[in-house]
């Protein structure tokens, strides 16, 4: 139940985050906007226990995702000085502890024993 509830919270966010000023420009912001896309279906196929695409494909979207969500806090978060040290600590927390549950799912998804779904 706290999955489901989890993944249609994640949902919104995103949803809601398309329509946000675009910072880095529109490459950037197209490839952040696909890659959650992909790896929101991929936390569906786990909350919800449907098989989407291939075992091997959700192994590389994990892997991307990890990424991403790297690349992100780099730009967005380690390089804006008006945070300060503590604000980027905050921030950095913040976003992790949110997004532990998109990768633990993602990676049960991608990393589960074979017919488990």
């Amino acid at each position: 139940m706290l999955w489901k509830i989890y993944f249609w919270l994640i949902l919104a966010i995103e949803i809601a985050s398309m329509f946000v000023e675009t910072v880095h420009g529109p490459v950037v912001e197209t490839t952040d906007t696909v890659i959650s896309i992909i790896s929101t279906i991929g936390l569906f196929g786990y909350v919800y226990k449907k098989q989407i695409l291939s075992q091997s494909f959700w192994k590389f979207v994990f892997i991307i995702t990890f990424i991403e969500v790297s690349v992100y806090i780099k730009l967005d978060v380690l390089n804006d000085p008006e945070l300060g040290v503590g604000g980027m600590i905050f921030v950095t927390a913040f976003t992790l502890i949110i997004m532990y549950p998109f990768f633990l799912g993602l990676y049960r998804y991608g990393f589960r024993k074979r017919n488990s779904v």
